[in-house]
C-alpha cells in the first residue's frame, strides 16, 4: 500500500513540474517580460479630444524598441520616406527635411519599472523631438498578451495620448 502511494505522489510531482505548475506561482517579473527586442504593429495617437491624429506622417510606419536589462532602452518609428533628390543627407529641400521630420520619432535614454503599478517610468536623454526631453519622466502603462507588449501613453507632448502595440521577436 505505502509503494502505491509513493508511486501516486510521485507521479503527481512529475505531472505537476512537467505543466509549470507549483505551489508558488512562477511568474516572470515585469522588467524581465520587457527586455529584449520589439518591432512595431502599431502606434495610434488621439488629440486631446479624443480624435486620431498621426503618430508619423508617411505610410507604412516600422518600428523597433530595445529594452536592455541594465534600464536602457531605445525607440524608432518612421513612416515611409521619399528618396532625396541629392542623394545626400547633408544636402536637402525643405520639403524634404520637413517630409523625413514628420515620418520619423526615435529616441533613447532610462528606464525603471513598478512591478506594483505595472507601469514603466522612461527618462529621455535624446530624441528626434527635443520637446520630449523637457517634459521630465513619462510613466507609461504597459499590458502583455503573449507575445505583444501594449504600450500606453496617457500624456503627449501636443496633448492627448497614444497607445503602441509592439510585437516581441528576441
Amino acid at each position: 500500500m505505502n509503494r502505491r502511494r509513493i508511486i501516486a505522489a510521485f507521479a503527481t510531482i512529475v505531472i505537476l513540474s512537467l505543466s509549470g505548475a507549483s505551489g508558488v506561482a512562477q511568474q516572470k517579473t515585469l522588467k524581465a517580460q520587457l527586455v529584449g527586442t520589439w518591432t512595431l504593429i502599431s502606434f495610434d495617437s488621439f488629440d486631446a479630444a479624443g480624435k486620431k491624429v498621426p503618430t508619423v506622417e508617411g505610410g507604412h510606419p516600422k518600428g523597433l524598441l530595445i529594452f536592455t536589462e541594465g534600464g536602457r532602452m531605445s525607440l524608432q518609428v518612421i513612416a515611409a520616406i521619399p528618396k532625396l533628390a541629392s542623394n545626400n543627407r547633408l544636402e536637402t529641400t525643405p520639403a524634404e527635411d520637413k517630409a523625413i521630420a514628420h515620418a520619423t520619432l526615435a529616441y533613447f535614454g532610462a528606464y525603471t519599472v513598478n512591478e506594483a503599478d505595472k507601469t514603466i517610468t522612461t527618462h529621455i536623454e535624446g530624441s528626434s523631438f527635443p520637446n520630449q526631453m523637457t517634459g521630465g519622466d513619462a510613466v507609461r502603462k504597459v499590458t502583455f498578451n503573449g507575445d505583444e507588449l501594449t504600450i500606453e501613453y496617457p500624456r503627449r507632448n501636443a496633448g492627448g495620448r497614444a497607445v503602441a502595440v509592439w510585437r516581441r521577436v528576441a
